[in-house]
């Protein structure tokens, strides 16, 4: 496995953005907006480097968004499993210190990274206006310069004067507010970055992720690492070669990562689901593709974690795939799934014995969901 690093966290840092859903682009464009600033002041490309993937991981934490202390803190911990500096940790921890010292934790003045005080600003920013795009005029730019004179006292003289230098460049807001280039601006800058990951380091942002999905839902917390222990048994099983169970291992703890575009309120439910709300969730295979195949190298990872609700009759979503167009893999990944959801405690049933495991399996194999010779070979695996 080799993954350019910065594909991989530009690629997951989409779905921190989702988890949102109110701004899609939001991690994009602090991003976009703290590189600049800092190029403005003058850091050095390494600590630029650093500055960008920051900004792109900011709000790791993104389950904890509305407990801010907890979320900064959670950050900080989910960022140190990463191959990561330690300093690079407190830029995350310190995103949310204000200048003046009234932020989370009360830090001030230059007690703050200054990386942390740019992302602060940054995301500040983006927070009020990131939603606004294709709605530049003079009337909002005016706008734009009542907020920064309001917030002088939050935010050091560097950051403040190197924001209202870039503001005039035309292209600095014009770029900032256009819907074209919305979700690409972050992509567009040139970061001096050939840092590629071997497995394990891939390992650890497939953990951290699962992580996030996981604790979205406490009847599922164990969810992700289950279906990617399952999946790796059973490629070994199934006679394939390490690098491809490696990425049948990393294919399942990222298999569900399109559930946090969806409503807790609906992954929370404790009774059945309304039409309406089932719509809903299976939404979220759908943003498990658009979120994995921004990496690459991750094309294989990214069928079989995909399509993992596709059924062989071609009745499963998002695609209604035909089981002749899905690979033996595909297929697995969608057995290790049924098999791990019966086995879990839920909020509307308790987990089920095994032989009522089974005998739920192969009858969704006798309907021609799920594939019959499989069930049989991966029964023998677990």
């Amino acid at each position: 496995m080799n993954i350019s690093r910065h594909s991989l966290i530009f690629g997951l840092s989409y779905a921190l953005d989702i988890a949102g859903k109110n701004n899609l682009s939001h991690s994009k464009s602090t991003t976009y907006l703290s590189v600049y600033i800092g190029r403005e002041i003058g850091l050095d490309e390494s600590n630029i480097t650093e500055l960008y993937y920051a900004a792109l991981l900011h709000d790791i934490a993104a389950c904890n968004i509305y407990d801010m202390p907890r979320h900064c803190l959670d950050g900080e911990t989910m960022i140190k499993k990463l191959p990561f500096s330690e300093s690079f940790a407190k830029n995350i921890l310190y995103h949310h210190e204000y200048y003046n010292g009234s932020g989370v934790f009360g830090i001030s003045g230059d007690a703050i990274p200054l990386n942390a005080q740019i992302i602060c600003f940054a995301s500040a920013f983006d927070d009020i206006f990131g939603k606004l795009a294709d709605s530049f005029n003079r009337n909002l730019f005016l706008i734009v310069n009542e907020w920064l004179d309001k917030r002088r006292d939050l935010f050091s003289d560097i950051i403040i004067n190197a924001f209202e230098t870039l503001m005039k460049r035309e292209s600095f807001l014009l770029d900032y507010f256009n819907q074209e280039t919305k979700y690409i601006l972050a992509d567009k800058l040139v970061v001096g970055d050939s840092v590629h990951y071997g497995y394990d380091d891939v390992a650890k942002y497939a953990h951290c992720f699962a992580d996030i999905i996981d604790c979205m839902s406490p009847f599922t917390f164990s969810h992700s690492q289950g279906i990617a222990n399952l999946a790796r048994k059973a490629a070994e099983y199934l006679g394939y070669d390490k690098e491809t169970q490696d990425s049948m291992y990393i294919a399942g703890l990222l298999h569900d990562i399109g559930k946090l575009y969806i409503s807790a309120d609906i992954l929370h439910k404790e009774s059945g689901l309304e039409p309406e709300e089932r719509f809903e969730i299976n939404k979220h295979t759908y943003y498990t593709r658009k979120i994995l195949e921004q990496i690459y190298g991750f094309e294989k990872i990214t069928e079989y974690a995909a399509n993992h609700h596709e059924k062989i009759d071609g009745t499963g979503y998002p695609y209604r795939i035909k089981g002749d167009k899905l690979s033996e893999l595909e297929k697995v990944m969608a057995i290790c799934d049924v098999y791990q959801a019966l086995t879990e405690e839920r909020p509307y049933r308790g987990k089920l014995p095994a032989d009522k495991v089974w005998e739920i399996i192969n009858d969704m194999a006798d309907r021609n969901h799920l594939d019959k010779s499989l069930v049989q070979k991966i029964k023998q695996a677990f």
